[in-house]
């Protein structure tokens, strides 16, 4: 998340799809990173309006004091939250170039989301990301494919748009079925063409 973004349409769609999942039951004890990769220029007040546009209350949002994204492990290290989790980056997952990418502060690596699916099995963790230049589905099942290489197995859903996806994970694939039913609850026949999910992507596949 950045400063110039805040506020974006991005945000309401973020915030409604959050507060009807924790309604519903499906997100529970819920938090949010802003993975802001300015965070020095960030205000309380800025906090506030980001915690009002995803619907939440400031404290669910995760504190941090190390403002580097690129310091990987101190940053992830600060995340002591065990429940639910949104994870905010600017662009995504990262799908390629290791610890080599370019601007990697603004992506999640896949190792970052191993640490933090093995840490609770029971915890959903949320990513928002970010298409250009390819269908969604193929960004998102590229996503899938890095994420496989770090962790053995793990359930999942997408919901997805044009130009913009989130990812829920879980090593307990109950709760990403949870998500996909709330959202099949909500679309109706609309869901197949915004929602995918499973089968359990690893080694019960």
């Amino acid at each position: 998340m950045n400063l110039d973004y805040l506020g974006d349409a991005l945000d309401h769609w973020k915030g409604s799809l959050f507060a009807y999942l924790q309604l519903e039951g499906a997100l529970r004890n819920f938090a949010v990173d802003a993975m802001a990769t300015d965070l020095v220029a960030w205000s309380e007040a800025d906090f506030c309006i980001f915690a009002r546009l995803l619907r939440i209350n400031g404290d669910q949002i995760v504190q941090h004091k190390e403002s580097l994204l690129r310091a990987r492990h101190r940053y992830f290290s600060e995340i002591t939250h065990g429940g639910d989790i949104f994870l905010d980056p600017d662009t995504g997952i990262a799908t390629g170039g290791g610890n080599q990418i370019k601007h990697i502060e603004k992506y999640v690596r896949p190792t970052d989301l191993a640490l933090l699916l093995r840490s609770n099995s029971g915890r959903v963790v949320a990513v928002y990301q970010h298409v250009r230049a390819r269908r969604t589905c193929e960004r998102v099942d590229a996503c899938l494919a890095a994420i496989e290489n770090e962790i053995d197995a793990f359930g999942w859903c997408s919901y997805e748009s044009a130009t913009v996806a989130i990812l829920f994970l879980c090593e307990d694939d109950v709760r990403t079925r949870e998500i996909e039913s709330a959202f099949k609850k909500l679309l109706g026949s609309h869901a197949k063409r915004r929602v995918r999910a499973g089968p359990k992507v690893g080694h019960d596949r």
